[in-house]
């Protein structure tokens, strides 16, 4: 890692450290009613032990008690767990509010129905479908893999992550057979594997769970033409409207890649409601144009209780050192 990189790590965790103390405080002088606080999640891991295997790339996954504490962190502090269903409904600005996403179509999203079904709170889970119909492994989790299994190290193959979110889903596919051989789709257990049809039927039949569109490759849409975009949202819609026999009308954009043509293009399309991954709170009443950049924050493996206070303000470290770093470039 070089000094630029470093400074990237240690300077938000000086400042979450040099703030922490200072939210409480805060918190009693904020009125978090009439605020929506959306988070995203990728993988569940059913224990450390899980985790230990390297099968998934390790993007904000979290273990089935760190989703327990989660949730019982947000009901003490009387938050209300919502589905899209509820914005439909409309929501009161008396009241704070909170919504559990998960992306991409993990099976194991499945080990966390016994939690939410206990504390009966609604998720919302976003669905890659041709992974769906495939039953192989999400890309990123192919380069994780094999470069752990060869002992590269974590911040060079987040690197080679990055390089390869420039290019459209066949060229990555190429790339990937080339460095890894034509199996390296193949999952290596239920935890790197994603849903089949037949256990997202069981899965979205459940009361606390809505399925929303995740597009049918993952495309990383700033990287594909407007015709393109049109056709990942309606395959990917015909094949979660055939094998659910409802319709989707919310969506999450693959790596959180959106511009204004492109959110133009997917209110064209019908949706209701679009998931970034910019980290903000959504403030209510909902504006139209607010329904399709809906932000998330990206939920974190540490406990909740370091960090939720951090969202609930609407801040952290690394919004604050983002927000300097760019008003600086513009002053120089």
């Amino acid at each position: 890692m070089n000094l630029k990189s470093k400074i990237d790590v240690i300077v938000p965790k000086a400042i979450d450290n040099a703030i922490h103390l200072l939210n409480p405080l805060l918190l009693n002088l904020y009125k978090e009613e009439g605020k929506l606080l959306i988070f995203y999640f990728h993988g569940v891991y059913r224990n450390l032990e899980d985790k230990k295997l390297k099968e998934v790339s390790p993007q904000n996954n979290i273990t089935t008690d760190q989703l327990s504490h989660f949730i019982e962190y947000f009901l003490a502090n009387k938050y209300n767990f919502i589905s899209p269903a509820d914005l439909d409904a409309g929501l009161s600005r008396e009241k704070r509010y909170i919504m559990i996403t998960f992306d991409d179509g993990y099976f194991n999203n499945t080990w966390a129905l016994p939690i939410l079904r206990k504390f009966k709170v609604p998720a919302t889970v976003f669905i890659t479908t041709h992974n769906l119909i495939s039953n192989e492994s999400f890309w990123w989790d192919v380069v994780y893999k094999f470069r752990s299994k060869e002992g590269i190290t974590l911040d060079a193959i987040r690197k080679e992550q990055q390089y390869l979110k420039a290019f459209k889903y066949s060229e990555i596919n190429e790339y990937l057979y080339e460095n890894f051989g034509k199996d390296c789709f193949n999952p290596w257990s239920d935890i790197d594997r994603p849903m089949t049809k037949e256990e997202l039927i069981t899965f979205a039949s459940d009361e606390y769970i809505t399925i929303g569109n995740h597009t049918h490759n993952h495309a990383i849409l700033t990287n594909y033409s407007e015709q393109e975009i049109e056709e990942e949202f309606k395959k990917s819609n015909r094949i979660l409207e055939e094998t659910l026999g409802e319709s989707i009308t919310t969506m999450a954009f693959p790596n959180g890649n959106f511009n204004k043509n492109i959110l133009n293009i997917t209110e064209e399309a019908g949706f209701k409601y679009a998931f970034t991954t910019q980290s903000s709170i959504t403030r209510l009443p909902l504006k139209n144009n607010g329904t399709i950049k809906l932000n998330r924050f990206m939920a974190r493996t540490t406990p909740i209780s370091n960090y939720g206070s951090f969202t609930r303000l609407g801040y952290d470290g690394n919004t604050l050192y983002a927000r300097v770093k760019g008003k600086l470039k513009n002053l120089i």
